[in-house]
């Protein structure tokens, strides 16, 4: 008989920086739907637009759940040089996810369930760019670079 309770497990999967990454990001998703379709239904912005304000404001916010959380390592504190390459990665990634909205929108117009579906679209594109970009270039391990770099 194991004395693993399942907050145990829960927190032993969450000391995988993947895990934190996916936890967050759900986090994060939820925030960036409920702001997108704020946008898009109670302010009348299109679909793309208001999916690139909710993504960078939301991306921005985020900034520091990865820094202290997510991909947390012993050099984490508040960085000019990660939050200046976080904003560059969230222009990159959201520009990614504001052009495959886009791309729908001009195919056919989100109506009903189409508006969650490009939504959907977007976000597994940008979602893969944004992750690729903080782990290998943001929030890699800096070594003997030291904190702050």
């Amino acid at each position: 008989m194991t004395d693993q309770t399942p907050a145990k497990t829960i927190l032993a999967l969450l000391e995988r920086p993947g895990i934190r990454y996916f936890a967050a990001s759900l986090a994060a998703l939820a925030l960036d739907y409920v702001v997108t379709l704020a946008l898009f239904h109670l302010l009348g912005l299109s679909l793309s637009v208001a999916a690139g304000i909710a993504f960078l404001a939301v991306g921005l916010a985020f900034y520091f759940v990865h820094e202290f959380w997510t991909f947390r390592r012993a050099s984490s504190g508040v960085s000019g040089r990660r939050l200046v390459g976080n904003l560059a990665v969230l222009v990159t990634s959201g520009f990614v996810r504001v052009a495959v909205i886009f791309a729908l929108e001009a195919w056919r117009e989100p109506e009903s369930i189409w508006v969650t579906v490009y939504f959907i679209a977007g976000v597994a594109c940008s979602f893969t760019t944004n992750f690729v970009l903080n782990r290998f270039f943001i929030f890699r391990d800096q070594g003997a670079a030291g904190p702050g770099t």
